[in-house]
């Protein structure tokens, strides 16, 4: 699968977990210890509208989203544009992509921002009480990935926690999740 492909399918398994979502759990504790699971959309909304932005060569100007706001829809619409602009200009993938942290290739970019959306659908499933076997394909793309790039500078500067080992016979998301600090 390629990069906007994979980035395709975590958009379609978020916006599916977020659907499911009751009204009395937007506000329960996620796994990121800052965010409630609120937070953690309005994060994950937040990400594909840089991915739109940058991607078309804007700068992000990220909106504040309202606490009373149809998530998923916003999701939705996030998610659908970062698609519209990797399609708009599909020579991104190979060319530098500036985003706020620094310039990479798009096809990093959309890796990034793949394992990011996965992972958070994974959070939210977790504390909903849905399945967090996501789809297992993308979740052991998502590992591979996260195993090439989660090293330790990026564990002791709080953007993950350590690892902790997955039960036997975890999913490939839940052996995802464990890999970035997440209890499973």
């Amino acid at each position: 699968m390629d990069p906007v492909q994979s980035l395709s399918v975590a958009f379609d398994e978020a916006h599916k977990v977020m659907a499911a979502v009751r009204p009395d759990q937007w506000s329960a504790q996620s796994p990121c210890a800052e965010w409630d699971v609120r937070g953690v959309a309005k994060h994950m909304i937040g990400g594909a509208q840089m991915v739109a932005a940058c991607v078309a060569g804007n700068a992000p100007a990220m909106s504040e989203i309202d606490d009373a706001a149809d998530l998923p829809a916003a999701f939705r619409e996030a998610a659908d544009s970062a698609l519209a602009a990797f399609a708009a200009n599909p020579a991104a993938l190979g060319s530098l992509v500036k985003m706020p942290f620094g310039e990479m290739p798009g096809a990093a970019v959309a890796t990034i921002f793949t394992n990011d959306e996965f992972a958070h659908a994974w959070d939210i499933a977790k504390v909903t009480g849905q399945d967090t076997d996501l789809n297992p394909g993308l979740a052991a793309g998502c590992l591979a990935s996260a195993q090439q790039f989660i090293g330790p500078e990026l564990r002791t500067h709080g953007l993950f926690g350590p690892e902790v080992a997955a039960p036997a016979g975890a999913s490939a998301a839940d052996k995802l999740a464990a890999y970035m600090g997440r209890t499973v």
